[in-house]
């Protein structure tokens, strides 16, 4: 038989029980005091969160502005109307290229190679119409790509060389494009370093420089507020000018004088293409592609 509890071992057994109740409690509340207030001294910090919308986003691309490239020299054209008969010829370069000289006596519709190339011409840089019938041009010849003005008397079956003709007429020099001969015997530098397309006639000299029309005048060359200008034709008083413009599909053609006109399209014209311009009485023609047609009103 147990014997019965006495009121001292009652009151120790008591308080013993009131101290493990005690600490236990103590130890919840840093429990939840260390999950109310976590220790953040050892963690790193994490990205910010991303959130997908559904919808694809990429960075924008820069607008590319495309030009036209200008065109070869070897590539240029020249076209000269004279009386009835008609000349064409593509430039090439002197050594590598063979230049192309034609004539038609049908208004274009066909057309015989003229080329002189037995006096090993290698560069043609002007053509223009002589005495009605015939044609004069400066071209390089030989090995020495030599500089020289040729006539032909005999509607293209033979030319000559006239060394005493040469200092009058204007063109770009051949071996170096920075040259130009502006007659009299007297030479400028060009107004960059790459010019095309002189054409010159009477008082009226201009050429292409980066897209621009450049006359001279006074002197010096003048730029035309003409853009984009790819082909040229003397015609005094005026100048025309081949060029891009949205008031017209393919190439525009304006004439400029005192004032500054359209006065044609060439819709089907290629303007990063050789084209070549002159002035048939009152039509103006261009020779585009493989053919010579006349310019449309706007």
């Amino acid at each position: 038989m147990h014997s019965p509890a006495t009121p001292s071992s009652a009151r120790w057994l008591a308080i013993a029980l009131t101290g493990v109740l005690a600490v236990g409690v103590g130890v919840l509340a840093v429990a939840a005091y260390q999950h109310a207030n976590p220790d953040l001294s050892d963690l790193s910090a994490e990205p910010a969160p991303t959130f997908d919308l559904g919808v694809e986003t990429t960075e924008p691309t820069p607008e590319v502005t495309q030009t036209a490239e200008a065109i070869a020299r070897s590539e240029e054209r020249f076209l000269a109307i004279g009386d009835g008969v008609w000349w064409r010829a593509t430039a090439g370069s002197c050594g590598t290229t063979e230049p192309l000289v034609e004539r038609s006596t049908d208004a274009g519709a066909s057309w015989i190679d003229v080329t002189p190339r037995y006096r090993a011409i290698g560069q043609i840089a002007s053509l223009d119409p002589l005495a009605g019938t015939e044609a004069e041009m400066v071209a390089a010849m030989g090995e020495a790509c030599e500089t020289q003005a040729l006539r032909t008397y005999t509607q293209g079956t033979y030319w000559d060389s006239y060394p005493d003709v040469l200092p009058a007429i204007r063109y770009i020099d051949p071996l170096d494009p920075i040259v130009v001969h502006i007659g009299g015997g007297q030479t400028t530098e060009a107004p960059c370093a790459n010019p095309t397309g002189l054409r010159a006639s009477g008082d009226v000299v201009a050429l292409i420089c980066d897209g621009t029309a450049h006359r001279w005048i006074d002197g010096a060359w003048q730029p035309i507020e003409v853009a984009g200008a790819t082909a040229l034709a003397a015609t005094p008083p005026s100048l025309l000018i081949a060029h891009t413009d949205t008031a017209c599909p393919g190439v525009a053609i304006t004439e400029v004088a005192d004032t500054t006109a359209l006065v044609g399209c060439l819709p089907e014209a290629d303007p990063s293409a050789p084209l070549a311009l002159t002035r048939d009485g009152e039509a103006v023609r261009a020779w585009s592609d493989e053919t010579v047609s006349e310019v449309a009103a706007p």
